[in-house]
């Protein structure tokens, strides 16, 4: 085991790297984070786009990395697939989404877990020839100079690792530090040091986009430059680090034009690798990650097991592949698709006949009638349910909230939150009545529950069903508070409201406003909403197309532009 008492030296390399920034004509640059209250921005005055001279774009902080996109990155830079974020605290959320610029930012449970990983990494990478020999290649076959060696070892790291050329002050700095251990300590403990120190410096940690040779002046909108543009690139459509078609592609000044930035984009998105990143926006976006902490009533359902709760997330994840990876991923096919896929043990709990050399996964063609979409899916179904029942209201409130971008008020602070208990006697229609014969709830419950009562058809474990205690199932519905013709009115039952929701140009631009956000890392605010409006433009005019939609966020302004923050300096010699 490596020594584990230079991690205090770590912590100040850190700040040494901190204070020696990275422009690129080498100056030092100050790195601020942004304070977690400074999440919620205070309301703007609306803005006139048509007004707006130049590109459309708000600022952009640098963003640490994510769980995902740190775990991704490790695997990707050194070829090490550890899990390690497993143990990191996580991310503060705004609106559902992890990768907020303001709310995601260090504390000091987090920097003691990155150098606790750090070290995991280095013993990891050191104490295994063959994963120790793939690391020192780039040294060529034999190291007969162990200090020529780390020098072209750091080089090819730091560049690696802060996804673009590494400067010479940083190279200096690194190689100081190797220099610090080798003549006490040996060769593997100096790079073990080094790759310590790089795993803990906030070029890697953070995607930095920090002012060059010629900024602009403050508060102006400047393209990203090529580098820059790679990563916006990767940890969007791949969730981890440039490939290196990537790196050449900025290496070579090939990412400069929105058609070098599309051809880039389209071959991303037909990469397998894809499939990363788009499931974890739908983990997000549908917070998928309740169902690990998924609580059900075994005395009402008698066919609840644990291991359920891993079926449903293989289920969805299954469903959005094949929406995305192998089809056409559409609107109407996200939200109507009736392909449900079951594992050989969940399948029977859904009245599935299984095979006796069934495969891992049944896709089972659910009839059209009972299923439509993403939002009649078993998973979703039983993650919007409570433990003894069914929930119009966590349904209503999420079709609401993440389907049509609508927010809602809070409940009253005497507000009974409490769900009514189950009774024989009654359905949990006629239970949640009450919900709008009150005053005080009618004027919520009124855009909540008309919308959740559509989905009545499924028992809280996202079963089909006729009849509740013996009584029939009431699954009409209304859409009010919504300015869509086609989507506003009565409805009988989910799949009329699915099909209704996959023709919506409400629904289309909340997807559209989700994919930006979540590609962005930040609300669009401010000039950011008038490039959402093109982008909303773009994606209905594409009918829908979801691939479409991810190319069209990458090429606007808020996605290839960023907001000059730091003094203007000359042009380097």
């Amino acid at each position: 085991m490596l020594n584990k008492r230079i991690w205090p030296v770590l912590l100040l390399v850190g700040l040494l790297l901190q204070a020696c920034g990275a422009s690129p004509d080498e100056e030092p640059a100050q790195f601020v984070d942004t304070p977690p209250d400074d999440v919620v921005e205070e309301e703007e005055q609306p803005i006139n786009c048509d007004e707006v001279a130049g590109p459309k774009v708000s600022p952009s902080p640098g963003r640490l990395l994510t769980r995902v996109e740190y775990d991704n990155t490790v695997r990707d830079l050194l070829g090490l697939d550890l899990n390690l974020s497993e143990t990191f605290p996580p991310e503060n959320q705004v609106d559902g989404f992890e990768n907020n610029a303001r709310a995601h930012i260090v504390n000091p449970l987090l920097v003691q877990e990155y150098v606790e990983a750090s070290e995991t990494v280095a013993d990891a990478l050191l104490q295994d020839e063959e994963r120790r020999g793939t690391l020192l290649a780039v040294c060529g076959e034999e190291i007969t100079d162990e200090r020529a060696c780390a020098s072209v070892f750091i080089e090819d790291l730091t560049s690696r690792a802060f996804r673009r050329p590494a400067y010479s002050d940083e190279k200096a700095i690194f190689m100081d530090l190797f220099e610090l251990v080798h003549e006490s300590k040996g060769f593997d403990e100096a790079l073990a040091l080094v790759i310590q120190a790089t795993l803990q410096s906030p070029q890697f940690l953070y995607r930095l986009e920090l002012p060059g040779a010629g900024e602009p002046l403050p508060g102006q909108p400047v393209q990203v430059t090529g580098y820059e543009m790679a990563s916006r690139l990767s940890y969007f459509l791949w969730a981890s680090m440039p490939d290196q078609a990537l790196f050449d592609a900025a290496a070579a000044g090939e990412l400069t034009t929105r058609e070098q930035v599309e051809a880039q984009a389209r071959r991303m998105l037909a990469d397998p690798r894809a499939s990363s990143s788009i499931q974890n926006f739908h983990r997000q976006w549908l917070g998928l990650d309740k169902l690990t902490s998924l609580i059900k009533d075994s005395a009402t359902y008698p066919d609840y097991s644990e291991g359920l709760k891993d079926d449903w997330r293989v289920g969805l994840e299954a469903f959005i592949d094949h929406i995305f990876m192998d089809g056409e991923p559409t609107v109407e096919a996200l939200l109507t698709d009736s392909t449900v896929f079951l594992t050989p043990e969940s399948a029977p709990i859904y009245g599935v006949e299984v095979e006796a050399e069934a495969q891992a996964l049944i896709a089972y063609e659910a009839s059209g009638d009972q299923r439509a979409g993403l939002l009649t899916q078993p998973a979703m179904m039983a993650a919007l349910a409570n433990p003894d029942q069914a929930s119009p209201i966590r349904r209503g409130v999420f079709v609401r909230e993440r389907v049509f971008c609508q927010t809602l008020p809070d409940p009253p602070d005497d507000a009974d939150i409490t769900p009514p208990d189950p009774a024989p006697n009654a359905t949990t229609r006629e239970r949640f009545a009450e919900h709008t014969a009150d005053e005080q709830c009618a004027g919520c419950h009124l855009m909540i529950d008309p919308i959740g009562f559509g989905f009545e058809r499924y028992d809280g474990m996202g079963r089909w069903r006729e009849q509740e205690n013996g009584l029939d199932i009431d699954d009409s519905g209304e859409v009010v508070g919504v300015n869509d013709a086609g989507l506003r009115g009565a409805f009988d039952g989910a799949v009329e409201l699915s099909h209704r929701m996959a023709g919506s140009e409400v629904v289309q631009d909340c997807l559209a406003e989700q994919w930006f956000v979540y590609a962005n890392g930040r609300q669009a605010n401010g000039l950011d909403s008038c490039a959402l409006d093109d982008v909303k433009q773009a994606f209905f005019a594409s009918g829908g197309d979801i691939r479409e939609l991810m190319v069209q966020v990458i090429l606007s302004d808020a996605f290839v532009y960023r907001v000059a923050q730091g003094e203007p300096q000359e042009e380097t010699p």
